[in-house]
């Protein structure tokens, strides 16, 4: 041990203190306790949910899976939480997506309760839902949905217990018919909305299958054809024979077998009203017409 140097002042000892080597404090990334992702060294809030590091961990802390989130296509989640959650390119953004094409404050997702609604908030390149436009009116969103901001796209995770919001009335009548085989009673109407069949409550189609999913298919009606796509049920969804890729919106022709589950159906269009008849000339016109005036 090295001792201090000591110096004569006036005939007392003064010691003369070394200074203290400083000491360089290693700073390693942290988990975030409430949705687990690795928070970069320094940081007070978590990067991904908003959870204040410092303050105390709550005593039961929620799964990650039964909060509503948007997935990105190398895998990166973004949790929404209860209220609006505002998706764009400027940094206070709730989901930002640094993308020339997503406006700085693209679209607005809001969380209300068990129900989750999408709108676009004047985006410059557009928002969609399942490859329909949006705007400024909310629409409900349905789990695993594709939402597409700017040239980005993403999907949507809701948990279990959320429910796509029933529409009051449908605008236009129905375009067809989804018609059980054997069984007339399973007779649903098809839309140009994108249409979620499973065997839970909440589905716009529920299916008493024990072999069909609780979330197990989206179908809609897209121009002259009706599309299914698959959500990756357990048993599958048949075209024919052929089983269908899960998430690959697939079209099923008018005359298929679509099979889900066990309960097999086909495809009835519903006939298109034929075009008004000419309206007929007056009596009058006719008369005219038929019995000409003699010219003078």
């Amino acid at each position: 041990m090295q001792s201090e140097p000591t110096v004569a002042v006036g005939g007392e000892t003064t010691v003369a203190m070394t200074p203290a080597p400083q000491t360089t404090m290693a700073m390693t990334p942290t988990q975030c306790p409430i949705c687990f992702e690795t928070t970069p060294p320094g940081e007070r809030y978590c990067s991904e949910c908003g959870f204040l590091m410092s303050s105390a961990v709550p005593e039961a802390t929620a799964p990650a899976s039964a909060y509503p989130k948007l997935r990105d296509p190398n895998g990166r989640e973004y949790l929404l939480r209860a209220g609006e959650n505002i998706v764009g390119r400027d940094p206070t953004s709730d989901v930002l997506i640094s993308d020339g094409t997503v406006s700085r404050r693209h679209a607005c997702i809001a969380i209300e309760e068990n129900h989750a609604y999408l709108q676009d908030l004047g985006s410059t390149n557009g928002t969609r839902l399942n490859g329909e436009p949006v705007g400024a009116e909310r629409v409900p969103l349905p789990s695993n949905a594709e939402l597409q901001f700017g040239s980005v796209v993403m999907a949507l995770e809701l948990p279990e217990g959320f429910e796509t919001p029933t529409v009051a009335a449908e605008v236009a009548p129905p375009l067809a018919h989804l018609v059980g085989v054997g069984d007339p009673s399973l007779r649903f109407p098809l839309y140009t909305r994108p249409q979620r069949i499973g065997r839970r409550a909440g589905n716009d189609i529920v299916l008493p299958d024990a072999y069909v999913s609780g979330q197990h298919a989206v179908i809609e009606i897209v121009g002259a054809d009706v599309r299914i796509t698959d959500l990756g049920s357990t048993n599958g969804t048949f075209i024919d024979a052929t089983k269908i890729a899960p998430n690959m919106p697939t079209t099923v022709p008018s005359d298929a077998l679509l099979t889900l589950g066990k309960t097999q159906f086909r495809i009835e269009w519903v006939p298109t009203e034929p075009a008004d008849a000419p309206v007929a000339e007056t009596d009058a016109h006719a008369e005219a017409q038929a019995n000409p005036t003699p010219e003078a």
